[in-house]
């Protein structure tokens, strides 16, 4: 009887080992992918990427082992029969439900401008933070992300960016603030099939 106890107790530490490693690893990708999205590419982002979905759905097999454990241990209850499922739970209720999310964006500085542009296929937010840097952010069809970025300086109505990455095609480093737009005031294109795509100040709309 006390060995049937005491490998049960086992069991169950290892699942809520599993557990926490499981969750710990879902919440670091979560909390990091601003960062992880940013400054990663390749296979390494591939994976991190994958992992997202992977520690979900794992979280969500060991929830329901769980509460199959909770229902046939239910005469026979400990605090060891509740923990795992407990800090499953607890995060798929974060991810679910909880109006409020982990960012490490929020280490980043506060941003003052902020822009969007959205094409038909396409579409690109643009931040311009207090302590003079900028980020970029392109998106598109076939999960196109790219990230672009590097510090700028100001001077009344217009801004001048000095890019730390290649610079986007569709977007220079001089640009104009007017009527609620920021244009690109470059006087050279590297071909005539160039364009410079206007954002407009505030958040994306949803236009498209």
């Amino acid at each position: 009887m006390m060995a049937n106890i005491i490998g049960k107790n086992n069991n169950y530490q290892k699942r809520i080992l599993i557990t926490s490693i499981i969750c710990c690893i879902y919440l670091l990708l979560t909390i990091f992918y601003y960062h992880i999205d940013k400054y990663t590419g390749g296979v390494i982002f591939l994976i991190l990427t994958l992992l997202i979905p992977i520690t979900f759905i794992a979280m969500i097999v060991y929830c329901i082992k769980g509460l199959i454990d909770i229902f046939r241990n239910r005469k026979n209850l400990t605090i060891w029969t509740f923990i795992s499922f407990t800090i499953c739970a607890v995060i798929l209720i974060y991810t679910l439900l909880s109006p409020y999310r982990l960012t490490s964006e929020k280490l980043e500085s506060k941003v003052i401008i902020r822009a969007c542009f959205e094409g038909t296929q396409n579409q690109a937010t643009l931040k311009f933070r207090e302590d003079q840097t900028f980020e970029l952010h392109w998106t598109g069809v076939f999960f196109y992300s790219e990230w672009f970025y590097g510090t700028y300086k100001q001077r009344t109505d217009s801004l001048f960016l000095h890019y730390s990455t290649a610079k986007p095609r569709c977007f220079g480093d001089s640009i104009i603030i007017k009527d609620d737009l920021l244009i690109t005031i470059n006087q050279y294109k590297l071909d005539s099939s160039q364009y410079f795509a206007p954002f407009y100040l505030g958040y994306c709309k949803g236009l498209n």
